[in-house]
């Protein structure tokens, strides 16, 4: 349960003043990544946390250290900041506050990220969205419709998708990169069962085995050229 590290120490190749707190009962690590700099949040059998690496990317938890002492049950990321989730479902956040660090709440279940910006569901069915605006922080425009019954969110890079009880997506985020349904709206009212997703495209099986995509034409987002196959 130890952790040893090496690479660049200002993204978290050193311990640093975390050292000691690392020597036992580490049980997972995760880590925020930009070309340019990193952090890494330890989770430890006890339920606190520990953090290293560049402190606008993470590497620093001071400021909501009263609340990773214990009771941390889940921890998530996107590039520049962490979330923690505690076993009575608050969640606190730290790291880059554009990409959604400081931020607290209640009452969640689930958390799903893009590279800048978070989704939680809470424990009524309801989505709650927080970072940056065009990476789906900002659920504005779709909030009727996450309002109660979400039960998965799916992510690219840059936008969020939610599967609706009545077999509906709701997209949101970078147009580009999945957060517009497009002139896949029409096939995306009800039927979905599954979705998947590359970093900047998505793909729904339906009950009827068909597949319907949208998001970056290049990146899987354009499936007009095997149609004839993605039928039942």
């Amino acid at each position: 349960g130890s952790v040893a590290a090496w690479g660049a120490a200002s993204s978290g190749g050193s311990l640093g003043n975390s050292t000691a707190q690392l020597q036992d009962g580490v049980v997972e690590v995760f880590a925020t990544r930009t070309p340019e700099r990193s952090a890494f949040a330890a989770l430890k059998a006890n339920g606190s946390v520990v953090t290293w690496g560049d402190p606008l990317s993470g590497g620093d938890c001071s400021a909501v250290a009263e609340h990773l002492t214990s009771g941390v049950s889940q921890i998530f990321s996107n590039a520049r900041v962490f979330v923690a989730l505690k076993a009575d479902g608050s969640l606190v956040s730290w790291g880059h506050q554009t990409c959604g660090g400081g931020f607290s709440t209640t009452g969640v279940r689930k958390v799903f990220a893009t590279m800048s910006a978070f989704a939680a569901i809470r424990a009524d069915g309801s989505v709650l969205t927080w970072g940056r605006d065009s990476s789906g922080g900002d659920s504005r425009a779709v909030a009727g419709q996450l309002a109660g019954n979400i039960s998965r969110i799916f992510s690219t890079v840059a936008a969020f998708a939610a599967l609706r009880p009545d077999g509906s997506i709701v997209a949101w985020g970078n147009r580009r990169f999945g957060g517009d349904l497009g002139t896949a709206s029409g096939q995306l009212q009800e039927g979905v069962m599954k979705v998947w997703s590359t970093e900047t495209a998505f793909a729904a099986l339906k009950v009827d085995g068909t597949v319907v995509t949208w998001g970056d034409i290049l990146r899987g987002g354009d499936c007009s050229h095997v149609s004839s196959q993605l039928r039942p």
